[in-house]
C-alpha cells in the first residue's frame, strides 16, 4: 500500500505543477474582449489620466478590444491598430457583443475577482502544537484553483514539517465570504527530539481534505479560515491523523 501511495502521490504533484504550467499559457492566449462604441464618441489619451493629451478619437459603431485595465482607465486597441487609454465613465458608454450595456465594478472588488495568483501565511494548531503554514495558489478557473503548500510545527516532543499540493474548489467565488473544498496529497515528515530514545523519524505521504472559508479584506488581501484533516501512511498496516485549524493574511495580484 505504501508503495502505491507514494506513486499516487508523487504524480498528483506533479499534475498540480503541469496545471500551474499550462493554466499560465492559457492565461496569455485568452483574447481580448472586444466592446462598440455607442455614444457619439470615445476619447483615447496617450496615457491612464486626463492630464495626458486626446490624441484618436473612436466613432459610434467602432469596436475597441480592452488590452487591460489600470484604476479607473482601461488601455484599449481600435479596428485600426489605435492604442489608447480610456477613462471608465466613457468606456461605461460601450456595448457588449450580446448589444447590451457594458458596466465596470468597482476597481478593487474587479481586480479581486479577476485575481489569478495568491500567496500568503497561516497560523493555527496541528494535533494541539503549533504550527505555520505558507502557501501559493493559481486560479485556473472561477471556480477552481491549485495550491502549493510548506507547513512547519514545532511540538513539545518532536517537529514536523508537511509540503503538498491541493486542488481548491470556490462554488461561490463572488461572494465577499466565499466558503471553499480541498484536497490535497503531499509528504509528511516527524523528526523526534534528542530527549525520546530509539523514536523513528517517519518520512511518509500524505492525503488531507480540507473546508474553510475566504473573506476579502480589502485592496489585495485576503483572510482565509481552514480546517483542515491529514493522514499520514505510516506503512502498509497502519495510518495516522492529525487535525489542523489555521487562520492566515493572504495577498493576491
Amino acid at each position: 500500500m505504501s508503495w502505491r501511495a507514494g506513486l499516487v502521490g508523487r504524480g498528483c504533484l506533479t499534475v498540480a505543477f503541469c496545471l500551474l504550467w499550462a493554466a499560465a499559457t492559457l492565461q496569455a492566449a485568452e483574447p481580448l474582449e472586444r466592446v462598440q462604441v455607442a455614444d457619439p464618441y470615445l476619447e483615447l489619451h496617450t496615457g491612464a489620466g486626463r492630464g495626458y493629451p486626446i490624441y484618436y478619437v473612436a466613432d459610434r459603431g467602432e469596436w475597441v478590444e480592452i488590452i487591460k485595465r489600470h484604476t479607473d482607465w482601461f488601455k484599449v486597441r481600435t479596428e485600426n491598430g489605435k492604442e489608447g487609454w480610456i477613462s471608465r465613465s466613457q468606456m461605461e458608454g460601450t456595448l457588449t457583443e450580446a448589444g447590451v450595456a457594458r458596466t465596470f465594478r468597482d476597481v478593487l472588488l474587479d481586480d479581486y475577482l479577476g485575481r489569478r495568483l495568491e500567496f500568503g501565511f497561516s497560523a493555527g494548531t496541528f494535533r494541539h502544537d503549533p504550527m505555520l503554514v505558507s502557501r501559493v495558489g493559481y486560479k485556473l478557473t472561477d471556480n477552481l484553483a491549485v495550491e502549493l503548500a510548506l507547513a512547519q510545527v514545532a511540538g513539545s516532543y518532536s517537529s514536523t514539517q508537511l509540503m503538498y499540493g491541493s486542488l481548491v474548489s470556490q462554488p461561490f467565488p463572488d461572494w465577499r465570504a466565499s466558503p471553499f473544498f480541498s484536497l490535497g496529497y503531499g509528504r509528511y515528515r516527524n523528526e523526534p527530539r534528542a530527549t525520546l530514545i530509539n523514536a523513528p523519524t517517519i518520512d511518509t505521504d500524505t492525503a488531507n481534505a480540507a473546508v474553510g472559508v475566504r473573506f476579502y479584506v480589502t485592496r489585495r488581501f485576503i483572510a482565509r479560515l481552514d480546517y483542515r484533516r491529514h493522514i499520514a501512511f505510516i506503512d502498509d498496516n497502519r495510518t495516522d491523523q492529525f487535525n489542523e485549524l489555521s487562520a492566515g493574511l493572504y495577498f493576491f495580484f
